[in-house]
This record gives C-alpha cells, sequence and structure tokens, in this order.
C-alpha cells in the first residue's frame, strides 16, 4: 500500500534555526521541497546554494569507518559543538595508529606468504646437497632455478646445441624436471626465450639464502613462526585500539554527521531578513507528534496541508507493505514506482507471482530447496531481496508439489506420495485439464487487472479511462460477454444470446469513441475531433488491435499450464534414467538432473512470470511514473 502523505511548511527566526531544526527536523523522516516553488510569494526571499563544507570529512569518516570494519548506518546524531578542525585531527591521529598497525601487519602476511612460496619452492629438492649461496657468488654466470616438464627435458639438448648453456637436473617426478640451467651473461636472453618456449617456470628464490635447500627450509619454518607470533600481537594490539577508540569514533561520526544533515537542511531552507521557511513531504503517521512538540514552541509554526492543497507539485510514493510482500516491491521498481494516486501493485504481483510460480514449477523437493536456499542467504546477508523472494516461491512450489504429488521427479507411477490433487503430465486429459486451467486463471487475473484500473481511475478522476477504455467498465463488458458467449455456443446452450450480442457491439462502440467521450464527461469543449477522417481510421485499428489484445493476453496464461507440464516432462527423463542406470550412475544422474533443473529452469520460470506480471496485468492498470519518497536523513 502507499502511505498518505502530508505537506508541511515550518516558519521560525532566522536567528533560531540551528535549534529548530535541531529540536524538530533533523531526525524526522522528510523529504524538502525548494520552497521557492511552493511558497504563493517568494519575493524577499533567497536560498544557499554552496556546497556543504562537511562533504569531504564526512567521506573521510565513512572510509575509515569501512578501512576499520566498524558499522555505522545506525549510528545517530549527536552535537558536542566541536568544530570541523577538531574531528578531522581526532580522525587523522585514529587514522594514523590505525593504517599503522594495518600496514605492519598486512607487511607481516606478505612476507609469511612470501617465505612460505619459497619453501613450497625448495620442498621438491629437499635433497639436493647444493648450497644455494654459492650460486649466488658467480659473477659471470647467470643461473635459473626452476622445473619444465618431462616432454620439454627430452628436447632440451636439440635446443640448446651449440650454445653456451648447460641444464643440471636435480630431481623429478612423473610430470616434472627441476633443476638449473646456467648461461654466460651475453647470451642470457636468448637462452631465457628458449627455456620459456618449452614452458620452464622459474622458482622465486631472493639470493640470500644459506645452505642445502634442507636447511634454507628448516630456517625458514623458523622465520615464520617468529613472525607469525608478531603477526598475532600486532592483530591483538590493532583490535585493542579498535575497541578503546570505537565509541570516540562513532561520536565523532555522529557529530559530523549531524553538521553535515544540519547545513543540508539549511541548503533547502529559503530565508529573508529575519525568518526562514522549509517546506516538504511527510509521512501522516508522523504528523501527530511533529505537531505536539512545535506547539509547545512559541518561537516557530507549522502548518500542515493536504497533498490536494498543493496541487502544482507531485507527492512523492511511499511504499509500506507486510515484511512477507517486501522483495516484491523490487519488481514493482523495475517497472516504475506507482503514482502517489494510485494503487500499489505489489501485494497483487505478490500474491499472483508467487501463485503462478508454484503452478509452473510445483515439486516438494525442489520447493523446499529453493526455499532452504533462500533462508541461507537471507541470515547471511547474501542475494539482496532474491534471497528473501525464494523463501514464498519455494513454499509455493512445495504447496504444488503436494497437489501434483511430485518430490523431485517422482510422480505418477513412480510417485512417492498421493496428489492431493490431479498429476498433470499423467495422461492427455490431465494435460487439457493443466492448461484448460491456467486460461481459466488468466481469465480472472485479467478481469481483476480491469477492476484495479477502474478504482485508479476513480482516485485520479480520469472518467474516460473508468467507463470508455479497454480496462475499464465498457472493456470488461466486452471481454466478459464475449467469454459467455463463446462459453454458450461451445456448451451447445438454447439461450438467446442477442442481448449479449447487442451489449458487445455497443461495448466496442464506446471504446472506439473513448477519447471524444472521455473529453465530453469531463465537459471540455473541443471534445469533437477536427480531423474526423482521421480519427475514425485511428481509432478503428486501435480497436481492432485492442480486440486482438484480449485473445492475445488470454491465451498468454497458457504458458503457465505449459511449464506445469514442461516441468514435469523434464523431471520424468531424469526419472526415467535414474531407473535404468547402476546404483552410482543413478545417484550421478539424480544430482545432475535436479540441479540443472532447479538452477535452469527455475530461472526461466521466474522470467516468465515476471513477463506475465509486466505486459498481461500491469499494462492493464498501472502506470508506473511516480517518483519514490527520499527523506533526507536515509
Amino acid at each position: 500500500m502507499i502511505s498518505k502523505m502530508k505537506f508541511i511548511n515550518l516558519v521560525g527566526p532566522r536567528s533560531e534555526f540551528e535549534r529548530i531544526v535541531s529540536d524538530y527536523i533533523i531526525d524526522s523522516s522528510i523529504e524538502f521541497e525548494n520552497p521557492l516553488n511552493a511558497l504563493r510569494s517568494a519575493e524577499g526571499f533567497s536560498m544557499d546554494t554552496t556546497a556543504n563544507p562537511y562533504e569531504d570529512t564526512l567521506k573521510h569518516f565513512i572510509e575509515v569507518l569501512q578501512y576499520a570494519n566498524v558499522e555505522f548506518k545506525d549510528v545517530k546524531h549527536h552535537n558536542e559543538n566541536l568544530s570541523r578542525e577538531e574531528m578531522e585531527q581526532f580522525l587523522e591521529h585514529f587514522n594514523t595508529q590505525l593504517h599503522t598497525l594495518k600496514e605492519k601487519s598486512e607487511s607481516l602476511k606478505f612476507e609469511i606468504q612470501h617465505e612460505k612460496e619459497i619453501i613450497d619452492t625448495l620442498t621438491p629438492v629437499l635433497d639436493t646437497n647444493v648450497h644455494l649461496e654459492e650460486l649466488a657468488k658467480l659473477s659471470y654466470l647467470k643461473y635459473r632455478f626452476g622445473k619444465l616438464p618431462r616432454s620439454s627435458y627430452q628436447k632440451l639438448g636439440t635446443y640448446l646445441k651449440n650454445l653456451p648453456a648447460y641444464f643440471y637436473a636435480l630431481t623429478s617426478d612423473k610430470e616434472f624436471v627441476w633443476g638449473i640451467y646456467f648461461v654466460s651473461e651475453q647470451h642470457s636472453e636468448k637462452v631465457d626465450r628458449i627455456f620459456s618456449t618449452l614452458y620452464f617456470e622459474a622458482l622465486l628464490l631472493d639470493g640470500d639464502e644459506r645452505g642445502t635447500p634442507a636447511q634454507v627450509i628448516e630456517s625458514l619454518k623458523q622465520s615464520m613462526e617468529k613472525k607469525q607470533a608478531e603477526l598475532t600481537a600486532l592483530q591483538v594490539r590493532l583490535q585493542a585500539t579498535l575497541n578503546s577508540q570505537k565509541n570516540d569514533l562513532l561520536r565523532a561520526y555522529a557529530n559530523i554527521k549531524y553538521q553535515y544533515d544540519l547545513y543540508s537542511i539549511h541548503r533547502h531552507a529559503t530565508v529573508s531578513r529575519n525568518s526562514f521557511c522549509l517546506t516538504g513531504w511527510i509521512d501522516a503517521d508522523e504528523v501527530p507528534e511533529l505537531s505536539a512538540k512545535i506547539e509547545q514552541d512559541s518561537s516557530c509554526s507549522l502548518i500542515v496541508d493536504e497533498p490536494e492543497a498543493v496541487h502544482h507539485i507531485t507527492p512523492p510514493t511511499k511504499l509500506k507493505n507486510w515484511r512477507i510482500f517486501k522483495p516484491f516491491e523490487e519488481f514493482v521498481r523495475m517497472y516504475g514506482v506507482p503514482n502517489y494516486n494510485e494503487m500499489d501493485p505489489t501485494p497483487f504481483l505478490a500474491i499472483v507471482y508467487t501463485l503462478l510460480f508454484g503452478i509452473m514449477f510445483g515439486d516438494v523437493g525442489h520447493g523446499l530447496c529453493l526455499a532452504a536456499i533462500g533462508v541461507v542467504l537471507t541470515l547471511l546477508k547474501k542475494g539482496g531481496f532474491l534471497g528473501k523472494l525464494l523463501i514464498p516461491l519455494g513454499l509455493s512450489s512445495t504447496v504444488f508439489g503436494l497437489l501434483y504429488g511430485s518430490v523431485f521427479g517422482f510422480e505418477g507411477e513412480h510417485a512417492l506420495i498421493h496428489p492431493l490433487w490431479f498429476t498433470p503430465f499423467e495422461g492427455s486429459e490431465a494435460m487439457m485439464n493443466t492448461l484448460l486451467y491456467s486460461v481459466i486463471l488468466g481469465v480472472v487475473i485479467i478481469l481483476l487487472c480491469m477492476i484495479f484500473n477502474i478504482v485508479n481511475g476513480v482516485r485520479q478522476k480520469n472518467w474516460q479511462k473508468v467507463w470508455f477504455s479497454q480496462n475499464g467498465v465498457a472493456g470488461m463488458v466486452f471481454y466478459a460477454l464475449v467469454l459467455f458467449c463463446a462459453l454458450s455456443i461451445l456448451n451447445g446452450s438454447d439461450h438467446p444470446l442477442s442481448l449479449a450480442v447487442i451489449l458487445i457491439v455497443v461495448s466496442l462502440i464506446l471504446i472506439f469513441l473513448q477519447e471524444p467521450l472521455g473529453k465530453l464527461v469531463a465537459k471540455q469543449k473541443n471534445w469533437i475531433p477536427k480531423d474526423k477522417g482521421g480519427f475514425f481510421l485511428e481509432s478503428f485499428f486501435e480497436t481492432f488491435e485492442i480486440v486482438l489484445s484480449f485473445v492475445t493476453n488470454t491465451v498468454s496464461f497458457l504458458r503457465v499450464g505449459a511449464f506445469a507440464l514442461n516441468h514435469a516432462g523434464m523431471m520424468s527423463v531424469v526419472v526415467m534414467f535414474i531407473y535404468q542406470l547402476n546404483f552410482g550412475g543413478s545417484i550421478a544422474i539424480a544430482l545432475f538432473g535436479n540441479l540443472l533443473v532447479i538452477g535452469l529452469e527455475g530461472l526461466i520460470v521466474g522470467i516468465q512470470v515476471l513477463r506475465l506480471g509486466f505486459y498481461e496485468m500491469f499494462s492493464r492498470f498501472y502506470d508506473g511514473g511516480g517518483r519514490e519518497f527520499k527523506p533526507t536523513n536515509q
């Protein structure tokens, strides 16, 4: 649903602006409007358009808090009258301490990792008696220590023929040969390129190693132990620093946030020589508390107006739905935020989306898997709204899985449970019923959308939309009577349909003439089209398209039943392979098949239901041209 909004005007003495805003406004959820647009007369008023001087300091605080992994989103405003310079000095001092400790920690981590890499490098040649420090003393030769594939080692003699280079193999395994090659300085570049083409991997050494590989590895292990102890001590010190100064840091952040928001509100105010004025939108539920506070202050006054009183400014839209419907608000925002005087389609979309998803993806096992994934993602705070969305969708799939008697694709003759309703894929009659039920459901949804369109038209006082549009009363009468006539003919009814046909023709004429009739009802003088020929030609094609859209929109809901059959069909193939393969193969195909269906078909079904929501439902009653309520304190 959409929260009711109020338009407020707060007027007070300019000298007390900071006190009044601090006491009543800064913690209130208000979306400010430009008073110069809202006031009937803005003469003598002006606005401050300078940049917020606290913006850079606030950004610096946020960067430091994020760097220190300190949660700050729920911190409330706090004013200690600290200057910007004092807050920056405190932040710089804290940041220096933090950065120094973190820098030392990162340096130690890098050194430990580097020593571990050298150990990994030398481990294959652990038993070699080569003293590494002797290699570093070579003056006229260069050496490379590393490994190359066995296949490359076998070709090495051919490549190094007639070149002043020598490869000394140290050890080997099934895949690689470890060793050292020596080359003169003047030929080193050419030989390096040759070894590179042979996939030689040079291994990292610092050149400071002393002794055999075994001695170097033992020395490095001792060094790593010391550095790890030093790192642990640093981390304890870092955490102690954070714990001791965290509260001071958050208090300083609350203070700079207060100063920043105060100046931001100041920029929304118009000021004259002695007074200021703030205007904006607030949730109607918050008005009584705000009014009660300001009534006790004789220095300022609050004027509260209904949105209709400021008709030249469009009210923002604040969505307020039950928690179970919240994830579906994101889909509504994708299409467009509802206008203030329009129905919020979120509850309707949530119910229909969940219902259709369950019908198209009905399986107890798959539904429970989706719900479990949604619960895990929600608890871990991962996946955003999609994680929360999976919970109701998974439960809906589980319910329809019980109705279909389907558990991980086992249904019909292989059923693990008895269906509470029927199995869609069990025989041609069940398949036809599945498609028929989906069309009937589509008809009900389309009629509901027309009712919503009529309600929106009444709210907006758009009588053309209410009475004469294809989604208004005329369109509903046409659609309902056409369905009635079609069913009567299919059932061989003897009842005369002449009255129904007459009403169908009349409703079609009303739809054809909806634009001039709408202007006539709205008492507009120029309701008769000037270009009558052009009007009739355009209206004819529009009416023809409208009639076609009724057919295509209704038939479009066949995909609901089709995907239910498709899901059962895909899983029947998986079940068939499970029964034909041995135990190991059955387990593998069961896991792969179910994961594929849950991931791939679940995604496709979700997209198809969203398509039905946008094109077959929203297009009939929802404009989505509003703007979302964004208070300053968010």
